[in-house]
């Protein structure tokens, strides 16, 4: 019996000595360094910054610090896109059977012809076509934008079964279709589509504060030198600036949907109207400069 108890007394010791041990070790770990996540964390977290400055101004490494003090700004504005990105839908077929049959895609052109136009005439588009044969790349995968217009018109209308004049209409056109970002494949285009969103902010931001600093200019001689250390020529005065604008990604960038019935004339219907329609979901990316476009992620059959 005494036996047994000196045993079990025995294993008990053992087990707190071994869990001691673990605890230590674990502490141990901890001390000699960032655990491989969080090691990759940072490092994608420079590559971010450098990025940005790359993009930006790159006179701002001259400032002491300048990546600690930009690093969770531009991380949370990098986290904005990535929302942003997510928010658009999946590729869309861009082609002459997908006009005849997908509401948004006969909605956004006049006719299939236009489709065609877009590939042979943007230039992103042509250099691609051009750098990869189409039996090497059957499909491009892209971003396509637009501009939507809406104007107030006169048309006719129906009330039940008579026809009505001057009835008040709005006209909804889109034009200037680009497309960006021409890919191999979806899962490029996830890529893609990030850095060009990230880099149309960044650039945003960079020709903002040059026009700032164009309202202002100085000459060399006569300005004083506190007037040199207080302007945005400072690079300590532009990372300021620049954190200002940080501040809030959602003013720099923010996507928007809006559902609409448009005739095949582009008249905008109201909802109980039963006449031919597209009916469809549109996105439109809203920039700082309050500049709107539609914007889809489109696959191209070549």
């Amino acid at each position: 019996m005494n036996e047994e108890r000196r045993s079990r007394a025995s294993s008990s010791l053992r087990q707190f000595f071994d869990d001691q041990i673990e605890h230590l070790q674990k502490l141990v770990d901890g001390l000699g360094g960032p655990s491989p996540e969080e090691a990759r964390r940072t490092e994608e977290d420079r590559q971010i910054v450098e990025s940005f400055v790359d993009a930006s101004n790159r006179k701002i490494r001259a400032v002491n610090g300048y990546s600690q003090k930009l690093r969770p700004h531009v991380r949370q504005l990098y986290n904005h896109v990535l929302e942003v990105a997510d928010a658009i839908p999946a590729p869309i077929e861009l082609s002459a059977t997908a006009f005849g049959r997908d509401p948004l895609v006969n909605a956004l052109f006049a006719d299939s012809s236009e489709i065609e136009g877009l590939f042979r005439g943007g230039p992103e588009a042509d250099s691609f076509c051009r750098a990869y044969h189409r039996l090497q790349v059957p499909v491009m995968y892209g971003l396509m934008t637009a501009a939507k217009t809406v104007k107030r018109t006169l048309g006719v209308g129906m009330q039940g079964d008579v026809v009505v004049h001057d009835v008040p209409q709005d006209a909804v056109n889109f034009s200037q279709h680009k497309i960006h970002a021409p890919c191999a494949s979806a899962t490029e285009l996830h890529t893609a589509l990030r850095h060009y969103l990230f880099n149309r902010v960044v650039e945003s931001i960079r020709l903002d504060l040059a026009a700032r600093m164009n309202a202002n200019p100085f000459a060399a001689v006569a300005a004083s030198y506190e007037t040199r250390v207080n302007s945005l020529a400072n690079p300590d005065v532009y990372v300021k600036a620049l954190l200002e604008y940080l501040e809030e990604p959602a003013k720099l960038l923010s996507i928007e949907q809006s559902h609409l019935k448009l005739s095949k004339l582009g008249i905008k219907l109201a909802e109980e109207d039963r006449q031919c329609a597209n009916e469809f979901d549109l996105h439109e990316l809203a920039w700082s400069n309050h500049a709107r476009e539609v914007v889809a992620l489109i696959a191209y059959p070549r």
